[in-house]
């Protein structure tokens, strides 16, 4: 049996029972993604496989997403914010002619590394043309700093779409951070009585809604050109929630399921848990802090006597390799201020250990010689990670640009969440704060206070963070329905 086959066959028997039928090639769900009790009173919406999935974003999670969706038999559709990261695309697709029905544009990008191929991709050339040319699945697939601008542009799309159908629109966010979600449900209600009316109730929206958010991407990629990408890794596991939250969403969520295969761990807790599972931007402010150097080579210096000019050379560097002992001991440290806000809250989150074991295929711990005399022990972090380098060769080369997302988008939108959650409940994540203090110092700006989404929810105000802006007990109440109540 062929891996798409068994996951095929996997499938159908898991949907029976959850809404879901997946016969041959047709996937059939209900409108209300609820479990059906016969197939008599249930009011279906048939959807043929592939299954046509929008991706809003253009870049290499983008490319690496559609690349993964693509192998399972999906057919993805790209949208750029600019324009620029689908322009070689559009210009590959006119040169061979391949603009199909109703003008939609289908190129091809080719795949490499863990997933190598050569596949289809459609092209939006606007936000309604997503929405509306899909099977009411958008994945958010850009950088965190770049989410609300696109939430904003996406909203009243997405609402006018909601309101001519009576299907369940299912967006997941890729990866989620800085209570994106929250910001998107609050934009989506405001949107939805703009639209329909103050006095409308909100019952039918929250009902045909779904907002799933990843604690990570389910894959690493890096973008090679304008029409390919390199797929680095596909991860072994992803934590995930869905808001507003409800019971059969959890981990029979069938069709994350059948979009990206069997790699999916629901975290109770909702977006609590999975606000803290996203390791990336604590794991790269370790490794920031560790390697600034070989992020920011000094440019030339200035003329001396008379002597020659010196150029300015760039020296490409390992990650994984670079994170030396005490790097590791740093991002342990790190992940141990989360893990212990993670306790407070009484949520079960996964270790840095964990993270890096699922991700990149690497063991939790030391192997057995071969006469059984040395017992075994958990690896390091900086032991996994050297691993990845020798053994697994599946590291990747560090930033070389003092302007990389590490700093720019993970420092303001990945760790400042942290330092708030860590200032409400007593436990404050010192090292967090403190590395962006550190890098604000770096870069002559304040990063605590530059995240837009936390603004947009009154998390941070002009004079700085607004800790106390709602009570535990909202912020608990926010996790499973998806947003703050209005005060």
């Amino acid at each position: 049996m062929t891996p798409k086959l068994l996951l095929l066959t996997v499938t159908l028997l898991v949907s029976l029972s959850h809404g879901f039928l997946v016969p041959g090639l047709s996937v059939v769900r209900c409108r209300d993604n609820s479990a059906c009790s016969s197939l008599q009173e249930a009011p279906f919406v048939e959807k043929e496989l592939p299954l046509k999935v929008g991706i809003i974003g253009a870049g290499s999670i983008a490319f690496g997403t559609a690349s993964l969706l693509s192998s399972l038999g999906h057919d993805p559709m790209l949208w750029s914010p600019s324009g620029v990261g689908t322009k070689e695309l559009i210009q590959q697709a006119q040169s061979s002619a391949t603009i199909i029905n109703d003008d939609t544009i289908t190129s091809k990008i080719q795949s490499t590394g863990a997933l190598s191929r050569a596949f289809d991709v459609r092209i939006a050339r606007s936000t309604r043309e997503l929405v509306r040319s899909n099977d009411n699945i958008l994945v958010f697939a850009l950088p965190v700093n770049c989410h609300k601008d696109a939430m904003d542009r996406f909203a009243p799309d997405i609402i006018e779409w909601m309101m001519e159908s009576t299907q369940l629109m299912r967006i997941i966010i890729s990866s989620h951070a800085s209570l994106g979600a929250a910001y998107l449900m609050q934009l989506l209600r405001s949107e939805f009585q703009r639209q329909s009316g103050p006095s409308t109730s909100l019952s039918d929206f929250h009902r045909n809604i779904r907002i799933t958010c990843w604690g990570t991407t389910t894959i690493t990629a890096r973008k090679t050109s304008g029409t390919s990408v390199n797929v680095l890794t596909i991860r072994d596991a992803v934590d995930f929630c869905t808001v507003p939250f409800k019971s059969e969403d959890t981990n029979n969520d069938v069709l994350l399921r059948t979009l990206f295969g069997p790699r999916f761990k629901y975290r109770d807790g909702g977006l609590l848990a999975i606000s803290l599972s996203n390791l990336n931007p604590q794991n790269h402010l370790g490794i920031v802090l560790g390697n600034m150097s070989r992020m920011d080579p000094p440019p030339p210096p200035p003329p001396l006597n008379g002597m020659p000019v010196v150029e300015a050379t760039v020296e490409p560097w390992y990650q994984g390799k670079c994170i030396t002992p005490k790097v590791g001991r740093l991002m342990e440290a790190l992940d141990l201020e989360r893990i212990n806000i993670a306790k407070v809250l009484e949520i079960d989150v996964r270790t840095i250990y964990e993270h890096f074991s699922w991700s990149f295929h690497v063991p939790l711990q030391t192997q057995n010689d071969q006469d059984g005399g040395t017992p075994t022990r958990p690896l390091t972090v900086s032991e996994m990670n050297q691993q990845m380098h020798y053994y697994k060769k599946n590291d990747v080369f560090g930033p070389t640009n003092p302007e990389s997302r590490y700093v720019m988008e993970d420092v303001p939108y990945g760790l400042v969440l942290t330092v708030i959650l860590g200032r409400l409940l007593n436990c404050p994540a010192r090292l967090h704060e403190s590395g962006i203090m550190i890098l604000s110092a770096m870069y002559g700006r304040d990063f605590l206070t530059e995240n837009e989404l936390l603004k947009g929810l009154g998390l941070i105000a002009n004079d700085g963070l607004n800790v106390n802006a709602y009570t535990l007990q909202e912020w608990k109440e926010m996790a499973c329905s998806g947003y703050f109540k209005e005060k």
